[in-house]
């Protein structure tokens, strides 16, 4: 065929090419015009292109820049080539037609709608650490030195041997674990770390067990792995058998979030008999006890001589949220399973934060800084207890959470005849600033309670914080009087 199909297009093209994105190279924009020409029909199959020193002169642009889009239509199969003949529109199977998208959000699938979540920032916000106490020059000194040939290539997939040493060290001075490095997993946080269990030992209609209170972003993982979730609370540990048969629990047997519960040594004994007859793999997450008031407790882990236990640890409460680092210490019979898997999700982190890290720990900088934080983070706690009783809220009972970066107010459930929601007072107090949490939302059979946090707030936030509470719930307090 001769250049006819293309030539009645002249002016098409020339439209096509001003509504292309003048920051893209000319070739590039000359590409994406001939394409939907080709695309639309506008230029029928078999169509013979023109010459490129014509189609240059014709659009008064250079004849090169004519020859790279010819090559990249060429390569993605749009044109093709007859010796000494020229180039032709290739024969492309019809596209289906039908309504322009309307822009809205697609449709997920289930586990993706079950991954979804949200995350603010404000006022009494738990779960974020005092950064305005956080030793920069010597996290920079370890920055510094972690900046290296080593620091530049890729690492091991399951972690910096020297983090993993330093890991296996704390926790053997500070939970009792003896392990050794090459148990050590080193996640994205503890996120990752529970995404990893998931994964490798979860499959679709398992029974979980899963921890009231607890946190959502864990039953959002399950969720997503099609597990059937089923709940229990510390105190159903008492008849551990009633639990019946499940393929995963997780629990915070050192301090629970947000409540600061602590299971005692004889339930998890028993719990740990029970996991090892009935085939079920306990999870221990272990979020920030570092923070829990009085000594350091031995992890679960610890006791469990039958190798059911899988540990997981985060830095990103104990130091910063934006370190995105965590871990998890499996037992041996798990190991290989999860390095495997590790390789095909992202095949290991970014090496610099991880020897900053190791850096860190091991000229004891990060044991200084926990030990001084968790006095200062006693401090802030009394400081908004004391303002919390020397306000309108002080009739409203406090539930210390055992140290850690947060405390709870409970809310009445009702007032006369109405029921409080205590989800929509936060969507009341997140207008105003304030980013507490609801208590319903980790536990919806504990009753209305706010989820206060005070580790990042000095006594002017803390005072500003505790007065919206103040306005906010001034027609619950007034009501319940």
């Amino acid at each position: 065929m001769d250049e006819s199909g293309l030539a009645r297009t002249d002016l098409g093209l020339f439209l096509e090419l001003n509504r292309q994105d003048p920051a893209l190279p000319a070739y590039r924009r000359l590409f994406l015009a001939l394409r939907r020409l080709i695309l639309e029909r506008r230029v029928g199959g078999g169509t013979r292109l023109p010459a490129t020193r014509s189609l240059a002169a014709a659009l008064n642009i250079s004849r090169n820049t004519v020859k790279s889009a010819y090559e990249l239509l060429q390569a993605e199969g749009y044109i093709y080539t007859r010796t000494g003949a020229g180039c032709f529109v290739a024969e492309l199977p019809q596209t289906p037609q039908g309504p322009k998208s309307s822009g809205q959000a697609p449709d997920l699938s289930t586990p993706a709608k079950n991954a979804a979540g949200s995350s603010g920032a404000g006022l009494l916000q738990p779960a974020v650490p005092a950064l305005d106490h956080f030793p920069y020059r010597r996290w920079q000194r370890a920055m510094q030195k972690s900046v290296s040939a080593a620091g530049l290539l890729a690492g091991d997939p399951q972690g910096d041997l020297k983090l993993r040493r330093e890991i296996v060290r704390w926790l053997g001075a500070q939970r009792g674990m003896q392990v050794d490095a090459d148990q050590v997993l080193i996640t994205s946080g503890s996120q990752q770390g529970i995404y990893l269990v998931a994964n490798q030992l979860v499959s679709a209609g398992d029974k979980v067990l899963l921890e009231r209170p607890g946190f959502p972003g864990s039953e959002r993982v399950f969720k997503a792995a099609g597990a059937k979730i089923d709940y229990f609370h510390q105190q159903d540990l008492d008849e551990v058998e009633s639990l019946g048969e499940a393929r995963l629990m997780l629990l915070t047997p050192s301090r629970n979030f947000p409540l600061g519960h602590t299971l005692p040594a004889d339930r998890r004994l028993a719990l740990l008999d029970w996991a090892q007859r009935n085939d079920v793999w306990l999870l221990e997450d272990d979020y920030d006890s570092e923070f829990a008031a009085g000594p350091a407790l031995s992890a679960m882990f610890s006791l469990d001589i039958h190798q059911r236990v899988i540990y997981a640890g985060t830095f990103s409460r104990t130091l910063f949220p934006g370190l995105r680092l965590g871990y998890l210490v499996l037992p041996r019979s798990l190991l290989t399973d999860f390095l495997n898997a590790r390789r095909v999700i992202d095949g290991g982190l970014s090496m610099p934060a991880q020897l900053a890290l190791a850096e860190f720990m091991a000229c004891g900088d990060y044991g200084r800084h926990l030990r001084r934080m968790k006095r200062f983070y006693l401090q802030r706690r009394q400081m908004l207890e004391a303002q919390i009783a020397e306000s309108a809220l002080a009739g409203l009972p406090v539930i210390d959470a055992g140290g850690g970066m947060n405390l709870c107010l409970k809310l009445p459930s009702r007032v006369g005849e109405s029921k409080v929601d205590d989800q929509a007072v936060v969507a009341l107090l997140t207008a105003e600033g304030v980013s507490a949490r609801a208590l319903s939302l980790f536990d919806p059979e504990e009753g209305c309670g706010l989820v206060l946090g005070f580790a990042a707030q000095d006594r002017d936030a803390m005072r500003r914080g505790v007065a919206i509470l103040e306005r906010v719930l001034q027609p619950i307090i007034s009501a319940a009087e």
